[in-house]
């Protein structure tokens, strides 16, 4: 099985104030190792049980809110559209505060699955 690295640095954003942000970024990488799984089937990003591979930072959002505001979701590299339950009938979906979310569409053997959470602290 090949390798997944993943490096992203710390990116400084200039503020209106003189001072800048430092944009902090969280990120969980899953690795689907055992065959197809559903489409609306929850799953756990921090814990995913059998059949995944993880790697990275435990992340973690509170609500709905936070996961459409600061999270991001990639599917095999392409950035999937959030939404706060089934009903938006968008790309992924947020389940529950403990982790867990859901794709409208199924998930193959192989699926690379990175979730990125975006969070700002000012300096300056």
């Amino acid at each position: 099985m090949a390798e997944l690295s993943l490096t992203c640095p710390v990116a400084t954003v200039p503020t209106g104030g003189g001072g800048s942000a430092i944009v902090d970024i969280t990120k969980r990488v899953l690795v689907r190792t055992g065959g197809c799984v559903e489409r609306d089937t929850i799953i756990d990003i921090i814990t995913p049980g059998a059949g995944w591979v993880t790697t990275g930072d435990e992340v973690t959002f509170a609500n709905a809110t936070e996961f459409n505001e600061q999270i991001m979701v990639f599917e095999n590299g392409v950035l999937m559209f959030t939404g706060e339950n089934a009903a938006t009938d968008n790309d992924v979906y947020f389940v529950a505060a403990s982790g867990q979310i859901a794709f409208e569409t199924a998930l193959d053997e192989n699926d690379v699955i990175q979730i990125w959470k975006f969070g700002a602290t000012t300096s300056g």
